[in-house]
């Protein structure tokens, strides 16, 4: 790897335009190349963030979802091209007879979400009417989207669809005998051994978690986002973990620890063509899938919440994983960019 001072300067050169409140994670095979973490956890008391920091992912952690899909695939309990009708006991009125179980990981099943980022991109504009205290398990997504009408036949295009994860979840409940977020902790979280994540309450927050944070620039303050995203994660977005769970993460998945060979390639496959620029071309089963002259440049997995920004990316030629978590919105973005800049002999093969 490059100087690790040259990390370091690329780092402190963002910090400037914008400062970074996270953790900036590199890992090479089973060696930790660069750990680093900046800003605070808790602002008002000055507590700073750690390596080993709980933060929120937001949709990063739809691969959990997909994970547990894949396990009950792996079990002969469903598989990719059963109907949704099968699965749950909920009717939805305008919903095409022919969605199944791979439409909704694949984001083409031509669902309406209950948030239409295209539409308006405000997400904490959901809360107002429907308060956020009340969304506590999957099912208290539904009223929000159940009855909405098709965008599209399934399986005709990509659109990402958080609601279609919602559905995911429901069957894990329906055929993993116990509710989401104990069926991911205990199947998907306790075998890749990650000890520090969870779908935590924000009311409940364990020690050694950050509060994330939104920037309120007309009066140069900071509020945390409690009122601005459900009060506990869900199939789509929301659980809480660490850089270093994240490539327990990634090492367990690889190693076909956490499903069999056939199912793990089944999800790192490109599954649909997205019609978007690099790096989003392809997405997998809860994953995108960077391609580029026929080749996999890299998978990952991101999320962007009020308050919360992730991105973890793993670079297959390399043994490569880059995670960056934050608990505030915009630095990461930018700063993530330069990092893999700064990484590029080891991202890219040689030529």
């Amino acid at each position: 790897m490059r100087s690790i001072s040259a990390l370091q300067k690329c780092i402190q050169d963002q910090s400037r335009r914008e400062e970074f409140s996270g953790v900036v994670f590199v890992t090479q095979g089973d060696k930790v190349l660069f750990a680093e973490s900046y800003g605070q956890a808790n602002r008002a008391e000055s507590v700073p963030n750690e390596i080993n920091t709980k933060f929120q992912i937001a949709s990063g952690c739809k691969i959990f979802t997909s994970v547990a899909i894949c396990q009950l695939v792996e079990k002969g309990l469903l598989d990719f091209d059963t109907p949704l009708k099968n699965c749950v006991d909920v009717h939805f009125p305008n919903y095409h007879s022919d969605i199944c179980v791979k439409h909704l990981l694949t984001h083409t099943s031509g669902i309406t979400s209950y948030f239409e980022e295209d539409v308006d991109d405000d997400y904490e504009a959901l809360w107002k009417n429907v308060p956020m205290y009340r969304i506590r398990e999957p099912r208290d997504f539904l009223p929000l989207f159940k009855d909405k009408r098709m965008k599209f036949l399934p399986g005709q295009k990509f659109d990402y669809n958080d609601a279609g994860y919602i559905l995911l979840g429901l069957i894990v409940e329906s055929l993993g005998g116990m509710s989401f977020s104990k069926y991911v902790e205990e199947n998907v979280f306790a075998p890749a051994g990650m000890k520090d994540s969870g779908y935590f309450r924000t009311d409940q927050l364990p020690a050694g978690t950050a509060f994330s944070y939104i920037n309120e620039p007309k009066t140069d303050s900071w509020r945390t986002n409690f009122f601005a995203v459900p009060i506990k994660g869900a199939p789509d977005g929301g659980a809480y973990t660490t850089a270093p769970d994240t490539h327990s993460f990634w090492k367990a998945l690889f190693k076909y620890g956490l499903v069999n060979r056939h199912l793990t390639d089944s999800l790192l496959q490109s599954q649909v063509s997205t019609g978007r620029k690099s790096p989003y071309t392809d997405y997998g089963y809860g994953l995108w899938i960077n391609r580029e002259d026929n080749a996999t440049k890299k998978y990952f997995v991101e999320g962007l919440d009020p308050g919360v920004a992730f991105r973890s990316a793993v670079y297959p030629n390399k043994e490569l994983t880059l995670t960056m978590i934050g608990n505030t919105e915009r630095p990461l973005w930018p700063l993530f960019a330069r990092v893999e800049k700064v990484l590029q002999p080891e991202v890219l093969p040689p030529t």
